[in-house]
């Protein structure tokens, strides 16, 4: 059973990089990993860190299917979160995006980018200068820039390219596996886009852009084989 309070962010372990930059003024954090992953919780959990921040003074707005934690025993001293379910209050992600853009939000969680109307709003709202955090159904970081670019017509995807590397400030790729107590512990592939990783990429052959991201990975050994032997 899902409990309904987010659990704390420290609890969950991530790495101090992950930790670090959690809470970007803008641009877009993506979560990806198979159904059952950890992806709502992770997602959650860094709602109610932000929240909890008595400096926060955000307007937090969530677009879920289905809403699965919520935030009524969080102390938010300063931050208004307000959830919305689709389809049940609204009918797609993509209409919850717009509506967000008129009510002046701080925060923006999209409970999943699964077709191009919703990347494609989620992107408008990152240019338009709002941290956006969603997830996407990959196995990788790299096959999530390949899916999101993929979203596009042919045509568009260069111009779509360059938007989503200038709107990227993370991708997390979790793994949920068994732990020698029994348990389970996530493990993450993950990549921080800094000006320094963004510039890279943007002089990069942006058709191969797959190609570039897997090279960085290895660099930095941050690939989920490092992190499964870490």
């Amino acid at each position: 059973t899902i409990p309904t309070d987010p659990p704390k962010l420290e609890s969950l372990e991530l790495d101090q990089e992950i930790a670090d930059h959690i809470a970007p003024n803008d641009g877009v954090i993506y979560v990806t990993g198979v159904t059952g992953s950890g992806k709502t919780t992770l997602l959650a959990s860094i709602v109610r860190h932000i929240a909890e921040d008595p400096q926060c003074n955000r307007k937090i707005l969530t677009y879920e299917s289905p809403i699965e934690f919520v935030y009524d025993n969080v102390d938010s001293p300063t931050a208004i979160i307000s959830q919305t379910e689709v389809p049940k209050h609204l009918p797609t992600f993509a209409d919850g995006v717009r509506n967000a853009l008129r009510r002046k939000p701080r925060l923006i969680l999209v409970g999943e980018s699964r077709d191009y109307e919703t990347i494609n709003a989620v992107l408008d709202a990152a240019l338009t200068g709002h941290p956006v955090y969603t997830t996407v159904h990959s196995n990788g970081v790299a096959e999530t820039v390949r899916r999101l670019v993929g979203s596009f017509p042919k045509s568009e995807r260069a111009g779509k390219t360059i938007d989503i590397i200038e709107t990227l400030r993370g991708i997390i790729w979790q793994k949920l596996v068994p732990s020698t107590d029994g348990k389970q512990i996530a493990i993450r592939e993950y990549l921080i886009f800094d000006d320094a990783v963004r510039e890279k990429l943007l002089n990069s052959d942006l058709t191969n852009i797959t190609k570039s991201i897997r090279q960085i990975l290895k660099e930095k050994k941050l690939t989920m084989l490092d992190q499964a032997k870490d």
